[in-house]
């Protein structure tokens, strides 16, 4: 395994789920189970077979005990690192990332902990040093799933994607223009400098931003400079790819400090130049070449037409991702880790072909159970019919029960006689025996609201 010494990895793993807010209520998003492993092992699986051998987490303070514990238990190889941050305070990944600087010595490579792919990571990491580039920005065509085609439980309602637009030159991959589809209605100004500066401009608001950034240390020190900016995906990025067509002062020396009032930005250009040596050290470097120096800031789009690559953060991509992981030429483990041996499966319909079974979970018999998962502590009664479900750890199912297409949250009941299809069920909520309920959010608010 080769030890990465020019890359830090960071994985941003502190985020609250507000798009899934009914599953992350009591318990952390990057804890929820995609197949047979928590979402934060795919990044991490990611990084650790390109070579990484250590990689920083942040996660919020509340959860840090709960999400250390579990990803231990992952066995990787790989040395990790728990950063905590105010869980109630609302902090964005620049904030996150400015929190480490002290800690961040190299270049940086940072990922959302619930993104899911099957790329090879070093194709990215040589977009990156062939051009010398000061940020590598992934993306992914739309994922090919014509034959997956799924209800998302809950109720009935159009899934609202929102779209990015973002502009690349397509012989060399520049990016040259980041925005939001929802900021213009019918026509978006394009600007002369951009125009002079690309005759190959792409426009695409179709492609899925993995929210996989590689970055120069100095835009670390950028950070830390301009405490203004909060996020990396929504400030820092279209700030960086629109000061690629600025114009800068080439007399700024590299050792030269800024003094700009505190209600001015600092001056990127003078942060972003290099120094002699760093420019020396790249002339000896195999990877890239050392046309353009003038050209300090440049920013590329990594479009990748992967398998797969989707960000498991909304309800519909959490289902999707989960009725195809075990297609997908993903390392899930081998046998026993999809089917724990430590589970107790006494049922003779149960399909493990198609399901996942966490560690202490007992099957009875006279059950029929397909093309579901069902983390550990479980227990499934007698008399009961599941397909196409997502059960989280130390989820009940009484007898007489049938679900069919629904997300059992985390030590949530369903008592005997119910019939649930197209539901959602929140963590430690119980549903009251024959209940009938189809495209329904079951929740514990819900349940006062009634009484």
């Amino acid at each position: 395994m080769q030890n990465w010494l020019e890359f830090q990895a960071v994985v941003m793993a502190a985020g609250k789920g507000s798009r899934i807010p009914e599953m992350t209520a009591t318990k952390p998003k990057c804890l929820l189970p995609v197949g047979n492993k928590p979402i934060i092992y795919y990044p991490l699986k990611l990084l650790e077979n390109a070579g990484f051998r250590d990689t920083k987490i942040i996660v919020a303070d509340n959860y840090a005990s709960d999400i250390q514990e579990e990803v231990d238990q992952l066995g990787f190889e790989i040395n990790l690192s728990f950063v905590p941050i105010p869980s109630d305070e609302d902090w964005g990944t620049a904030d996150s990332l400015r929190h480490i600087s002290d800690n961040i010595l190299t270049d940086v490579i940072v990922l959302s902990c619930d993104l899911i792919t099957d790329i090879d990571l070093h194709q990215v990491l040589n977009i990156y040093r062939n051009n010398n580039a000061s940020l590598v920005s992934l993306y992914f065509s739309p994922l090919r799933d014509e034959q997956c085609v799924f209800t998302v439980p809950g109720p009935k309602s159009k899934n609202k994607f929102e779209k990015d637009i973002i502009g690349y030159d397509s012989k060399t991959s520049r990016l040259l223009l980041m925005a939001s589809a929802s900021d213009y209605e019918e026509t978006m100004p394009i600007s002369s400098a951009l125009l002079n500066k690309c005759s190959n401009l792409t426009l695409c608001s179709k492609l899925l931003d993995s929210h996989m950034y590689i970055m120069k240390r100095w835009l670390v020190n950028y950070l830390v400079k301009d405490i203004n900016i909060s996020t990396l995906k929504g400030e820092l990025l279209p700030f960086v790819v629109k000061k690629q067509l600025s114009k800068y002062s080439k007399n700024i020396e590299p050792n030269e400090k800024c003094i700009e009032d505190e209600e001015e930005k600092p001056d990127i250009f003078n942060i972003s130049k290099e120094s002699d040596i760093e420019t020396n050290i790249r002339s000896m470097s195999c990877f890239g070449n050392i046309s353009n120096v003038e050209e300090i800031i440049k920013c590329y789009a990594c479009v990748i037409d992967s398998n797969i690559g989707i960000r498991a953060n909304t309800l519909y991509d959490y289902c999707r991702i989960n009725k195809i992981i075990h297609k997908l030429n993903i390392n899930l483990g081998d046998e026993k880790d999809k089917i724990s041996p430590e589970a107790e499966i006494l049922s003779n319909q149960f399909d493990k072909e198609t399901c996942f079974v966490g560690p202490n979970t007992k099957i009875m018999e006279k059950t029929s159970i397909k093309n579901s998962t069902i983390g550990s502590r479980c227990t499934i009664n007698s008399k009961t019919r599941i397909t196409d479900c997502i059960l989280m750890n130390g989820v009940t199912i009484e007898e007489r029960c049938v679900l069919h297409n629904c997300i059992v949250c985390h030590d949530a009941v369903i008592s005997a006689g119910c019939e649930l299809k197209d539901c959602l069920i929140s963590g430690n909520f119980k549903v009251p025996s024959g209940g009938k309920h189809y495209s329904e959010v079951l929740t514990a608010m819900e349940r006062l609201m009634e009484i």
